[in-house]
């Protein structure tokens, strides 16, 4: 794949790490056309979950892409 693409995929998917701690919920998945949401209150165990995941990726993209 391109680099800049994959420089772009990973610095999307870190912003949306940080768009989930600024706004207090990250998305996590669809059902159908509806996505479904992890709430920072709700469930915190898998909000903060799925922002380490979202990390992960992102810094993995970014150091593999060269």
């Amino acid at each position: 794949m391109s680099p800049v693409f994959l420089k772009i995929a990973g610095l999307l998917a870190i912003g949306m790490a940080v768009f989930g701690l600024l706004t207090g919920k990250v998305p996590a998945g669809t059902r159908g056309f509806k996505t479904n949401y992890y709430h920072r209150n709700e469930n915190p165990f898998l909000f903060y979950g799925f922002i380490v995941i979202y990390l992960v990726i992102g810094m993995a993209v970014l150091v593999n892409s060269g």
